[in-house]
């Protein structure tokens, strides 16, 4: 039998119609997006308001005003710190998931963004609040790789995957789009929602609050609801996947 044509209303019921693995793993790609944008998009207000106790309100030849601009500048070579240190571990990860599962992998890259962020709010040292930037590499070269690996192995299993015989074959692209529409999702979120943190909390520090609160329960989240191998039709319905790998 030919497959069948692609419409919107194909389209549209393939999104509705989604496994729970793969609406499981599009939360939790939801959810570490929206913490990390939280942080990147207000990361040197932080650094200029908080950090360095400036205020970008006050007048410009004012001592308070200079502070904020030292602040933001000090904030972009956290920026940099994040830079090179997620293109370090990005070119590692491959390597460590020979010694580490995708659940430890997970587990580890949220956990670490949250105390990061959460740390960052404790400390007015300038050094460590930029060493804390490498942490956020670790959840911004996970987001980038490890969901869309999983969606790969997901699709190794007939029972994902589908089948064109009886109209339940799904597409890897349509997928691999819902994926990443989460970071778009978790912007506008972010956009809606900071303003009135910010403005409850008095100062930035909201943010990072947000943040690590949001990446924690990622953390739990990819513990407890995302599935990391799809089991065969006959096979118990539970996964079970060791923390470390055995050499």
């Amino acid at each position: 039998m030919s497959e069948q044509s692609l419409s919107m209303k194909l389209l549209c019921s393939t999104i509705c119609h989604m496994p729970k693995t793969l609406c499981n793993l599009c939360i939790n790609h939801f959810l570490g997006w929206l913490s990390f944008e939280g942080m990147l998009l207000f990361y040197t207000d932080f650094m200029g308001e908080v950090v360095f106790q400036g205020n970008p309100k006050a007048p410009h030849n004012s001592d308070e005003y200079q502070k904020y601009n030292a602040g933001v500048t000090m904030g972009c070579w956290g920026m940099c710190i994040y830079a090179f240190s997620a293109a370090f571990y990005s070119a590692a990860l491959e390597k460590l998931e020979e010694y580490f599962s995708i659940r430890t992998l997970y587990f580890i890259a949220y956990l670490a963004f949250g105390l990061g962020t959460g740390l960052a709010t404790l400390s007015r040292n300038i050094y460590v609040v930029l060493s804390l930037c490498i942490t956020y590499s670790i959840l911004f070269s996970t987001l980038c790789t490890l969901p869309y690996s999983l969606l790969c192995d997901y699709y190794q299993s007939k029972k994902f995957a589908g089948s064109t015989l009886d109209g339940t074959k799904r597409g890897m692209g349509v997928d691999i789009s819902l994926l990443s529409c989460q970071y778009f999702l978790a912007q506008l979120l972010v956009a809606v929602v900071m303003g009135p943190i910010t403005a409850v909390v008095g100062s930035a520090n909201g943010v990072m609050y947000f943040a690590s609160l949001v990446s924690f329960m990622g953390c739990l989240f990819s513990s407890l609801c995302v599935t990391y191998e799809i089991p065969a039709a006959e096979a118990p319905a539970e996964e079970q996947q060791p923390l470390v790998l055995s050499a």
